[in-house]
């Protein structure tokens, strides 16, 4: 992102829970909104800009429902949260003619819902008080070898064949890309499970989000590899290795 985004963590901010989708920061989510709720939390947003300045619209935290929810309302509840959430930045927008909106959310930081603000008879959408997962006045922390680990894997004739492979392999070769932006970008490019990609978000230290992306990386080339066995040029004449 070109400019430092200052966040104000005393005042509320949006929450949109999308299913499937976990945000991470440096990452941009392309969104479709189209709901009468998020139409209104899209135009709340959009009403704090200054200047003509986008990124001074209100921020929008990305949410994910706990497992077990499908994003449905019941008639009295609405669907339980994970906790931690992926606060955004609008950085392009494009309002349709009929009130929906095509939105594109920059991920900041991470952070986690401390009080749960539910729609009222004005507000359709949720909002809630956070708090920073990380210390975002605190320098990036130094991650020695991860890049090169990972180039490692990324290079080899298993992982190599990702389509994503040689893009993230460009990022590595960047130096304007400091490692710790680098591994959101793959955990959200690479990383395709829901799951794993909250474990990503919820997690507060950046070593232990590395060492989360090695030990998947590792695990999607020892599928390949499995597959790879079980190519049909070495099948035994008239079987399978199933």
């Amino acid at each position: 992102m070109p400019e430092t985004i200052a966040l104000d963590f005393n005042r509320p901010m949006a929450l949109f829970p999308l299913p499937g989708v976990v945000l991470l920061p440096h990452a941009v989510q392309a969104l479709h909104i189209f709901e009468e709720r998020y139409r209104q939390m899209i135009e709340h947003a959009l009403a704090s800009i200054e200047d003509g300045n986008l990124l001074s619209a209100d921020p929008i935290a990305m949410a994910s429902f706990a497992p077990g929810n499908s994003g449905t309302m019941s008639s009295e509840f609405e669907p339980a949260l994970r906790p931690a959430v992926c606060v955004g930045k609008i950085v392009q927008h494009q309002r349709l003619a009929d009130g929906r909106h095509n939105v594109l959310l920059q991920g900041v930081c991470r952070a986690r819902i401390r009080k749960l603000l539910e729609p009222d008879t004005e507000r359709l959408y949720r909002m809630a008080l956070l708090e920073p997962l990380e210390r975002v006045t605190e320098p990036p922390p130094s991650l020695p070898g991860v890049r090169s680990a990972i180039r490692s894997l990324l290079s080899g004739p298993r992982l190599g064949r990702l389509a994503a492979a040689p893009t993230v392999l460009e990022w590595i070769a960047r130096k304007d890309v400091p490692t710790h932006a680098l591994l959101e970008l793959i955990g959200f490019t690479l990383i395709g499970d829901e799951g794993t990609r909250y474990r990503l978000l919820a997690e507060a230290d950046a070593l232990a989000r590395a060492q989360l992306i090695r030990k998947e990386l590792g695990h999607i080339d020892a599928l390949v590899c499995k597959a790879d066995e079980q190519a049909w040029k070495r099948w035994p004449k008239g079987m399978s290795w199933n």
